[in-house]
């Protein structure tokens, strides 16, 4: 099956590799073909309340000739996020991971998508690590409790990525639609979403301080904007101080959805990364615990 879909393809044809149900949830493959033999095989990982054609603005400005995989996974947009009931969001990426027509030489996931990720690279799951660039995750540090004032906290920003993830979809609309109807809009996409999402997001929240980086072999880039709350500046230096080759690139005009709002900007330093660690070989060293 290939697609055209409008704003997903950019004249570039994509198709539908893998369609599976897996435990009464939908996991598809989307593939974009290489262009370049011996080109480096990209998979791409969307946050939550996404969808896999989402990456097509930023995936417009890379060289090309790469192998593109785009995930379309449980935690998509439209989702009732009944999800967890089999399985937390890295085992879905794992079962998603599995099906993949061939080994991904890297990996680019945005948001909660970048978290799991981040998360499924501290496990020994036998499968290789690869580079990863992780844009705009969702990370809490050590220093921040769970409390009630962070419950609390947790559910303003869980609100606001939500609103500002549909702004960044609806892109020029937004501008062209009345105020008060984008606001129904948003409260339409909260109904749905709490609070099973929510759920899913500040559990994810909650136990990344007790993630062991320390276990990650695989080279990280971390591209955010310098005033996103999803990575606060504690946040970041932890994860600097933690992972053992790792990169950052900020930016103060980056935003939360920089993939969708600033894509050249990413773009470029996902191409510049991946020259840097290409090819990458994993030494499979015994990682001490």
């Amino acid at each position: 099956m290939l697609l055209s879909e409008q704003g997903a393809s950019q004249g570039v044809p994509w198709r539908l590799a893998v369609d599976r149900e897996v435990d009464g949830e939908a996991l598809r493959v989307w593939e974009r073909p290489a262009r370049t033999c011996g080109a480096p095989t990209i998979v791409l990982v969307h946050g939550f309340e996404e969808k896999w054609s989402d990456w097509a603005p930023l995936t417009g400005h890379l060289p090309g000739g790469e192998r593109l995989l785009a995930l379309d996974l449980p935690w998509r947009n439209g989702s009732r996020h009944l999800w967890a009931e089999r399985g937390s969001s890295t085992a879905w990426l794992e079962r998603a991971l599995d099906l993949l027509p061939a080994h991904p030489d890297a990996v680019v996931a945005h948001s909660f998508g970048a978290t799991t990720q981040l998360e499924l690279l501290t496990r020994r799951t036998g499968r290789p690590c690869v580079p990863t660039v992780l844009v705009a995750p969702v990370f809490r540090p050590h220093d921040q409790p769970v409390d009630a004032r962070f419950f609390h906290e947790a559910i303003g920003r869980f609100r606001g990525v939500l609103a500002d993830g549909l702004r960044a979809r609806l892109g020029p609309r937004a501008e062209r639609i009345p105020a008060d109807i984008v606001e129904v809009m948003i409260s339409k996409v909260r109904e749905r979403v709490e609070p099973h999402g929510f759920l899913q997001f500040y559990a994810m929240l909650s136990r990344t301080p007790e993630l062991p980086l320390h276990r990650i072999t695989a080279p990280v880039l971390v591209v955010s904007g310098t005033h996103d709350p999803s990575a606060p500046p504690a946040a970041i230096d932890e994860l600097l101080a933690s992972v053992r080759d790792i990169r950052l690139h900020q930016d103060p005009e980056l935003t939360h959805f920089c993939q969708l709002q600033q894509p050249d900007r990413v773009a470029a330093q996902v191409s510049a990364f991946l020259a840097e660690t290409a090819p990458y070989h994993n030494d499979e060293e015994a990682i001490s615990a």
